[in-house]
């Protein structure tokens, strides 16, 4: 099915590539509506969740973006999605392909449709989360659903934001806290995610961000990450070295070298149920170009990755991905 799709995506892609108007035209009707409907659903949910005595007021204006949120929107990762205000629907198509591991394709979606109205920080979202889990064999139970995030007032410098919504199936319940903070030349931003589910049930992790402005437009960035489960046995951990290189609007560089381990190797990984430390070793080079249109990017990543599963024998792959987005999108 998922074959299918692709075959039916890239044949429609062939069709319209001679007709650069008709490409445009489509993408516009569609970005349209992705607009119309964002404003209506904003209308809709502002009118039964505002009391009598609420007025609407213009949302401020929005600071330049600094070196660090402009990377992160260009790669589109979890800290982007997750406080980005852009009204986009995402379509991607991702096709891995590796030596020790089975290969695929697929095609996922993922969107953000923020609500401004009235005061209210709401944001219907569909995720899909390509982010440090990925890199990590582990077993994964949140990694995409569909649901409304509310964002809350600042109080003692932490932000906040809950959710509610579906995955797999099943309902949950989120909260997100962060706390940014600089000290010297670096931006440091812990944050905690809790979530509950009545399928999974709990689950929370802690990722702390650390980030150096190299050259004003270049990125170092160390990443420490935990993560506890009911599903799981012990604790995941992990740390993260990523540098960004930043070649203009169009394209960008990111380099990285991660190492993940386990407190208890538990029943979802090799035999050995006793061992503990660090049980993969990844480097992965990822390169994400802008081309042709404004709304088409392309990325390719290899990597290799040093498993004890595979005997820490090296386990080379490449994912190759296109994105296309509708709606407002920076």
């Amino acid at each position: 099915m998922k074959l299918f799709i692709l075959f039916v995506f890239i044949s429609f892609t062939m069709l319209f590539a001679e007709n650069n108007t008709t490409i445009d035209k489509y993408h516009r009707i569609v970005s349209t509506q992705v607009l119309y409907w964002s404003d209506y659903l904003d209308n809709k949910i502002s009118s039964w969740i505002l009391d009598d005595n609420d007025t609407c007021e213009t949302r401020p204006f929005d600071a330049a973006p600094t070196t660090t949120e402009e990377i992160d929107s260009f790669f589109q990762n979890n800290r982007y999605l997750n406080d980005t205000r852009d009204i986009f629907i995402r379509l991607r198509t991702n096709s891995y392909f590796y030596t020790r591991e089975s290969n695929k394709i697929n095609m996922r979606i993922s969107a953000q449709l923020p609500f401004d109205r009235c005061k209210k920080n709401l944001n219907l979202y569909f995720e899909e989360d390509d982010g440090l889990r990925n890199e990590i064999k582990t077993t994964d139970t949140f990694n995409s659903g569909v649901g409304i995030r509310y964002y809350g007032k600042e109080r003692y410098g932490i932000k906040s934001s809950y959710s509610i919504g579906l995955t797999h199936a099943s309902p949950y319940l989120r909260a997100r806290y962060k706390y940014p903070l600089v000290f010297g030349s670096w931006r440091i931003e812990p944050i905690q995610t809790l979530q509950y589910s009545n399928k999974y049930y709990f689950d929370e992790e802690t990722n702390i961000y650390f980030d150096k402005t190299i050259h004003e437009k270049d990125l170092f960035r160390v990443q420490l990450h935990r993560r506890s489960a009911y599903v799981l046995e012990g604790m995941d951990y992990g740390v993260s070295f990523q540098y960004y290189w930043n070649w203009g609007k169009d394209a960008g560089i990111e380099l990285t070298q991660s190492f993940f381990g386990n407190t208890h190797y538990n029943d979802y990984y090799a035999d050995d149920k006793d061992y503990k430390g660090i049980n993969n070793y990844v480097t992965s080079i990822r390169w994400r170009e802008n081309f042709w249109r404004k709304w088409l990017y392309y990325e390719i990543k290899p990597s290799v990755n040093f498993h004890k599963d595979n005997n820490f024998d090296p386990s080379y792959g490449i994912r190759f991905s296109l994105d296309i987005y509708f709606g407002k999108f920076d």
